[in-house]
């Protein structure tokens, strides 16, 4: 949800709120290479998060056939 505010002078003030649509139903949640067809991981009603640790093992990995797309956590130098 964002707030905007408008000011019309010292007293006067009208606050716009938006809220982004939500999917009512349960949905999927997808990952896609370029324009090809969406690959589904995860179906369900609520919210998904995904989390990395900054460790050495810390990675998530997609695979559709050959092609692997990998988010993952790796020391600075």
């Amino acid at each position: 949800m964002s707030d905007f505010k408008f000011l019309r002078g010292e007293q006067e003030r009208m606050v716009l709120t938006f809220n982004p649509p939500v999917f009512q139903n349960n949905v999927e949640f997808c990952f896609q290479f370029n324009d090809n067809e969406p690959i589904v991981f995860g179906t369900g009603p609520n919210e998904l998060r995904i989390q990395i640790s900054p460790t050495p093992n810390g990675n998530i990995t997609f695979t559709d056939n050959d092609r692997v797309f990998k988010i993952f956590a790796r020391e600075t130098i």
